[in-house]
């Protein structure tokens, strides 16, 4: 009975190259790709105890390597178990020709994003958990793959980025080095003949009374420039998360406009003077001043 059982196993099914293939030769197949993904998982288990805190590589780029070497010992275990069952591996090298083929007419886009990941992997200039501004975008950085990455933005939304626009686009990386502090624009525009020195003591006043400004370094007021039509300024502070941003200006444009309508200070509108004449050749009858 078993002896039967053990032919019947062993019976070929089909022929590859003229190799038989029987279903034990599958059961071999299964049996070395299920004890590679075993074998990696303990070599991932081994890299985690014994080298990633030793590196201190941070917990995107461990589960990103951690991938890598997963999918590359399960490729090596399914050509080893292909040949154990008789494949001719040399038409890979056909398939390769075929890949390359493939890649220079439409699946470059997937392979240079596979090399961005790689890349954002090893030089980690953009990590999970970073805060990034990309586009006009910003959010934290959720996840970080090998063709995409996942922008969490601070309105929930998940963007999906492709890698390569993260290696070879100008991004912001609001977070790098551990640094969150960033520092927060107010510009604001006052008429002509405003004192100075009053805007500059209302608009440091308005700063301090933030309670998510730093206090070191301290808020200060910068007088930009005469314009065409007002005196411009810029209020700077620094809040601890870019999170706070958005907050932060709200709350201080919306108490500069208090202020300045309590203390009668004028934002104006830009001015032109439009000149108006009745025909060609003929005298100038009127002169309008439009906002």
């Amino acid at each position: 009975m078993f002896d039967s059982v053990w032919d019947f196993l062993q019976q070929p099914i089909f022929s590859v190259s003229g190799e038989g293939i029987s279903i034990m030769s599958f059961v071999y197949l299964i049996v070395v790709v299920l004890f590679t993904i075993i074998f990696s998982r303990l070599v991932i288990r081994f890299l985690k105890r014994n080298v990633y805190s030793k590196m201190e590589i941070d917990q995107g780029a461990r589960y990103t390597l951690s991938r890598l070497v997963k999918y590359v010992f399960i490729a090596v275990g399914i050509l080893i178990g292909l040949q154990m069952v008789g494949f001719d591996l040399s038409i890979l090298a056909f398939l390769g020709g075929l890949l390359g083929v493939g890649i220079g007419f439409g699946l470059q886009n997937i392979f240079l994003n596979f090399a961005s990941g790689l890349i954002l992997l090893f030089e980690r200039p953009i990590k999970v958990g970073d805060v990034v501004e990309i586009d006009g975008l910003m959010g934290t950085m959720k996840d970080v793959g090998f063709r995409v990455s996942i922008i969490n933005t601070f309105d929930n939304e998940s963007i999906i980025v492709p890698n390569s626009d993260l290696v070879t686009d100008k991004v912001k990386n609001l977070s790098f080095g551990g640094d969150t502090n960033l520092r927060v624009h107010a510009p604001i525009g006052v008429a002509y003949g405003t004192s100075i020195s009053k805007v500059r003591e209302i608009l440091l006043g308005i700063a301090k009374s933030e309670e998510k400004i730093l206090e070191d370094p301290p808020p200060k007021v910068v007088f930009k420039e005469h314009g065409d039509s007002s005196l411009n300024f810029d209020l700077l502070g620094w809040v601890e998360s870019p999170g706070d941003r958005a907050a932060v200006l709200d709350s201080m444009r919306e108490k500069i406009d208090d202020k300045f309508n309590e203390e009668g200070i004028e934002m104006p509108y830009p001015t032109r003077d439009v000149y108006l004449f009745s025909g060609e050749g003929q005298e100038e009858v009127d002169v309008a001043k439009v906002a």
